[in-house]
């Protein structure tokens, strides 16, 4: 009963969801970056040593539902000459010692055993944007070293300047990075809107849970085809 409950609540907030509007609106795109959703890196590596097989759904999900659909959305934004904004979760200090504790912590046991941190440095090779959603000229990169890119950046300053008002937020981790700035952004008065097939989480579970706690208050959640859809709307 009680799920059923919320699951109704869900569905009142969707019909709440305001108008998007384009030339208001930027497309988030959370920490697309190679050490974090390609197997070659330490992610991937110490995951499958502690527990063989945690992030293979992950890596599977990103690649095969999330990436394809940001890959849409880009497009779309890129067609309409609308606003696209990258975040990179990475160190500015070649050390990394600018980087939370825990996070820093973590990155001084991960290299004894391979060879390079969890979390690198903004210029490491895996800290790059996967090359499928490679940033082009007039997109926005944003460089942030701690999980919630309004903790570490001026993103929220520079949405201002832009006469940003809406969000739509994708990428990865969806419980983690992602909810982070959907959440804040919601907090500074953003219309936010998680796209629930652009984002990815390390299992169904966190990723359902986490849209549903996002949109019973802070936010609203569409699949790609809907944002597109509502988007053409104010376009004719």
């Amino acid at each position: 009963m009680v799920e059923t409950n919320i699951l109704k609540w869900l569905e009142v907030r969707k019909a709440t969801s305001p108008e998007l509007i384009p030339n208001r609106s930027a497309l988030l795109v959370v920490d697309m970056q190679e050490y974090q959703v390609r197997k070659e890196w330490p992610v991937y590596k110490s995951a499958q040593t502690l527990v063989p097989g945690m992030l293979d759904y992950f890596v599977k999900q990103t690649a095969t539902v999330a990436e394809p659909n940001i890959i849409k959305l880009i497009d779309f934004f890129r067609a309409h000459n609308l606003r696209i904004i990258y975040t990179m979760y990475s160190s500015f200090a070649k050390d990394g010692s600018d980087m939370p504790p825990k996070v820093q912590e973590i990155n001084r046991a991960v290299p004894e055993k391979y060879g390079d941190r969890l979390f690198p440095h903004k210029d490491h090779p895996g800290s790059k944007i996967i090359e499928s959603l490679k940033p082009e000229e007039g997109d926005l990169v944003v460089v942030k070293n701690t999980s919630n890119v309004f903790t570490s950046t001026k993103l929220e300053f520079v949405l201002k300047n832009m006469g940003i008002e809406q969000l739509l937020v994708t990428g990865v981790v969806t419980n983690m990075c992602v909810e982070g700035a959907a959440r804040t952004a919601a907090e500074i008065g953003l219309d936010v809107f998680l796209i629930d097939d652009a984002c990815a989480a390390w299992s169904p579970q966190m990723h359902i849970h986490t849209l549903q706690s996002f949109g019973l208050f802070f936010g609203w959640v569409m699949t790609t085809d809907e944002a597109m859809i509502e988007l053409r709307k104010k376009m004719k």
